[in-house]
């Protein structure tokens, strides 16, 4: 029986609680569809991934009209490494890339720019203990522990450098994405043709989780310009996470697939993540200019307190349900 996880981290926020500056209100974001990354070979010499359009029968017709079926990826590559000591503090930490592309799934191009495409982190149909994640087995095909899913917490990109043996940001792919319960809530979605709000039950999820991967573009930029040529993928996006390397390697997840709902968000922000906390602030202040931030998120311990606004998100869920007492977190404290 699994039982109720501490969060991953529990920290006070320090100098980011005070400095609030009445940020502005993120606008409701529009939802455009559900897709699945496949993950495979993470203990082998070439990791792979793979990208899909999900069925989405529960939709409402209205909110299929003009939504193009997602958003259309191409697979770069797939980077894999290992920190600390299995048993102890032993980390794997696993980066997917992908070339977006301003078109549906099926390569329909949109006919207008698209600006703050989030792919948002949800469960639905048999993703495992009410994660985002499913399938998730080990070398030799088997299922993992139940409690293995719960432990796989999304990051930045990150890279190894082998000067510290400890990971590092890897540079322009900083994707994640932060958000209050409110603003993932059943019922805060749009279509993405227009119309009325969408519930969990509309979506076909069980639930949105407040984390997700920003698409962006090679010059910084967060808008996908219209009517794009065919193969002209002007857009990337990097999904990361990390896990605890189990008590043998025929125990590590091998492969997984995770379940996200592609969005667009009317807001413009950037996320301050744990791992990008130890930087300092420079990095976040940064990448706030380059994308014309309107609102930089920060966790618990952040000192951040630049000129763009900033909130402190107190708690990001990464499995249960919102307020359920076996809900786990990437991080809670107080802000």
């Amino acid at each position: 029986m699994l039982k109720p996880a501490r969060p991953a981290l529990l920290l006070v926020c320090l100098t980011a609680c005070s400095h609030v500056s009445s940020p502005p209100e993120p606008a409701h974001p529009r939802a455009l569809g559900l897709i699945e990354l496949t993950v495979s070979g993470l203990g082998g010499p070439a990791p792979l991934s793979s990208v899909r359009a999900m069925p989405t029968p529960g939709w409402r017709a209205q909110s299929l009209t003009n939504q193009l079926g997602g958003l259309q990826l191409e697979p770069i590559n797939v980077t894999v490494f290992n920190t600390g000591t299995r048993g102890t503090d032993g980390q794997r930490y696993v980066s997917a890339a992908y070339r977006v592309r301003n078109a549906g799934s099926d390569g329909t191009p949109s006919t207008r720019a698209r600006s703050n495409l989030t792919l948002i982190a949800v469960s639905a149909g048999d993703t495992v203990n009410t994660t985002a994640f499913r399938a998730v087995t080990t070398f030799g095909g088997a299922a993992v522990p139940a409690s293995v899913p719960r432990t796989m917490l999304p990051t930045h990109a990150m890279r190894f450098n082998p000067s510290t043996g400890r990971p590092v940001l890897s540079a322009g792919a900083e994707d994640l994405q932060v958000f209050t319960e409110a603003e993932i809530a059943s019922g805060s979605f749009l279509p993405g043709g227009g119309g009325a709000p969408l519930t969990y039950g509309d979506l076909g999820v069980q639930t949105v989780f407040p984390y997700g991967f920003t698409v962006r573009t090679l010059s910084g930029s967060r808008t996908l310009a219209a009517n794009p040529a065919p193969g002209v993928f002007e857009g990337r996006v990097t999904f990361s996470v990390r896990l605890p390397l189990q008590a043998s390697n025929t125990q590590d997840p091998w492969a997984f697939r995770v379940v996200l709902l592609v969005t667009e968000d009317g807001a413009t922000r950037v996320t301050q993540s744990p791992e990008e906390q130890v930087l300092g602030n420079a990095p976040v202040t940064a990448r706030a200019a380059t994308t014309g931030a309107s609102l930089v998120n920060t966790l618990p311990g952040s000192t951040y307190a630049g000129t763009v606004p900033a909130r402190c998100v107190n708690e990001v869920r990464t499995g249960g349900l919102s307020g359920a007492p076996d809900a786990t977190f990437l991080i809670r404290g107080v802000c």
